[in-house]
């Protein structure tokens, strides 16, 4: 089940795996909170994008 309807859902879990890419390794949630994501999103959505972004730079 996607908590924020699904479309939502996926373009903040885009924006936070690619947030993690720009900060690079060691990426916390305060990076994230300077990206302008809130604490409920880190919360909700970090484990998805880590994954995310694993996958995105082990593609590039």
């Amino acid at each position: 089940m996607q908590p924020n309807g699904g479309l939502n859902t996926r373009n903040t879990i885009n924006r936070m795996a690619q947030a993690m890419i720009d900060v690079g390794d060691g990426c916390t949630a305060d990076d994230l909170r300077l990206k302008g994501f809130r604490t409920e999103q880190i919360e909700m959505f970090g484990s998805r994008a880590t994954e995310l972004a694993t996958a995105m730079a082990q593609a590039a």
